[in-house]
Formats: structure tokens, sequence, C-alpha cells
């Protein structure tokens, strides 16, 4: 077998050229004065308490997402990298940034994904969500048809696809007719966000490790999906570790009329939960809405 030599001072220099490189697209430090405006903070707290309402973890406004969000939204209204072939999620070749094309039934999804990655010191990949209008956009028309929309609802509130991801940061972004949110699942080491125009910094506080009540016997006021029913409280145990195996992470045990019931999740109101159940895999759809 023939044997390859490779120089190593050339080797040593290709590397250093890679690394370079790779720097190159890196934001070590976001701008000192970034900001995040009054509408941009109501943004991420419809979306917040609609978690809040869901029965979600709370997730930590992001400033280094917030601040990727927002340079997309300059981006796509400024350089519209988005044609005929490439979406919203496309980046154009005036940042720095990779450029590149998102196209519809891409499969490759680490142009999007690695954003906060390049441009700041985020230390995990992101999600985006993204709404257009032809004048200026606003907090409650974007979060309204995200809320109504099925994918994008999804997006927020872990559902479907979704349903093993947990997100704990969360990134808002409006320029002109574009409102963006980035979602994370890696805590974000900027704590600290200013509200322009403002003293206010919003710092996250890392929520107390509780851990979560897994048998319901008290009147709660709270609306849970059931899937089941169960003569014994180890049997409906059992099946508890089956649902939470199948990603219901909130899966509980109801105890009530001397019935021991698998709650998959439980809501705040009958209509979140009613949205809830829409949502559910067609092979839950036997569900049912108990108030307790």
């Amino acid at each position: 077998m023939r044997s390859i030599k490779v120089n190593r001072n050339y080797f040593l220099s290709f590397l250093l050229t890679l690394i370079l490189i790779s720097n190159s697209f890196s934001q070590d430090t976001i701008p000192p004065d970034f900001c995040i405006s009054s509408e941009e903070y109501r943004l991420f707290n419809l979306i917040s308490d609609y978690r809040k309402a869901m029965n979600l973890n709370e997730a930590q406004l992001s400033k280094s997402l917030s601040f990727v969000a927002k340079q997309h939204a300059i981006d796509l209204f400024t350089n519209k990298p988005d044609t005929n072939t490439c979406n919203f999620h496309s980046w154009s070749d005036k940042g720095k940034w990779i450029p590149c094309c998102f196209e519809k039934e891409v499969i490759d999804k680490s142009c999007m994904i690695n954003k906060p990655l390049e441009i700041t010191k985020y230390p995990g990949v992101g999600y985006e969500m993204i709404y257009w209008e032809n004048k200026s956009a606003n907090a409650d028309k974007a979060f309204e048809q995200w809320r109504e929309t099925s994918a994008s609802r999804s997006l927020i509130t872990n559902f479907k696809e979704w349903e093993k991801f947990k997100w704990t940061a969360v990134g808002v972004g409006i320029y002109e007719g574009f409102a963006i949110v980035w979602f994370g699942e890696e805590k974000d080491s900027e704590t600290e966000t200013l509200i322009c125009g403002t003293n206010e910094r919003v710092q996250y506080k890392v929520p107390e490790n509780k851990e979560e009540e897994l048998i319901v016997s008290k009147e709660s006021g709270r609306f849970y999906i059931i899937i089941g029913s169960f003569a014994s409280i180890d049997d409906a145990k059992l099946q508890l570790v089956k649902y939470n195996n199948e990603g219901f992470k909130k899966a509980k045990v109801v105890t009530k009329d001397n019935k021991f019931r698998i709650s998959l999740a439980d809501y705040a109101t009958q209509e979140l939960a009613a949205e809830a159940k829409k949502e559910l895999p067609a092979k839950y759809k036997d569900a049912w809405i108990l108030p307790f």
C-alpha cells in the first residue's frame, strides 16, 4: 500500500486557516448598548404567559437569542435574502454569519439552527419562528397568528414533533414588518436584558427545583386531559411511567370518586385544555377533559 506523506507545516497552516475562517463568523460580544423595545418585551411576555397557562416550564428572556432575532429581522428587511426558492429562514452575505438559502424541503437545518453559535456566545443551537406583514409588525398581531397556526403553536408549546424539546431560553426581535422569536434548550450566560429607553433590566432568576406532585387528590380548579381510568393506584402508577416515556412529562394520576385516572397534561382553563387536546396524536383521540 502506498503511504501518503503530509507536510506538517502545511497541515498546521491549513488548520489555522480553518480556525480563522470559523472565528470570522463569531460575534465575541453583543454591543453594550443592545436593548429590546417595549414591544419586543411585550411579545416575550405574551409567549411566556401562554406557556405558563399551558402548564409549561418558565423560559429565560435571552439577550443572545434576542440579538440574533433582531439581526435576522434587519437582514430580511434590508438585504432580502428570501427569493422564489429561499424562504424567510435564509440569511444574506452581508453580515458576520454564514450566508445560506433555506429551502422549504431542506433536510440540513444547520443554516438556521447554528446562527446563535455563529453570532453570539449562546452555548447551543436555536429554532426560529417568523411573522411578516406589509406594515410595521406588532406583538399582538404576531402572537395571535402564531397561536392560531398549528405548526407555530406546537413550537411555542412543545407539542407534536417538539415534545422532546424543553425551551429554557427565548429571544425576540421586531423590525419593520418582521417579528421573530428564537427558542433554545440551553440557558443564556447573558442574564440581563435592557429595555430600550428605560433603566429597567430584565434579570433571569433560576426557578427553584421543586419536584411536581404526581398524584392529584384535591380540587385545584384546573382542567385535566384524561386518557385512562384504573381500579387501583398501583395500576395507574404503572401506566404513568408508560406515558412519561412517550413524552408526556406533565402526566399525573388524578384520584376522584374512587377512580384513578391518568392525566396527560392540565391547564388553567377549559379552552386551553380543549386547544391542547386537538394537538394530540391520533392514537389519543379518546382523551377527554376533566375539571377538578
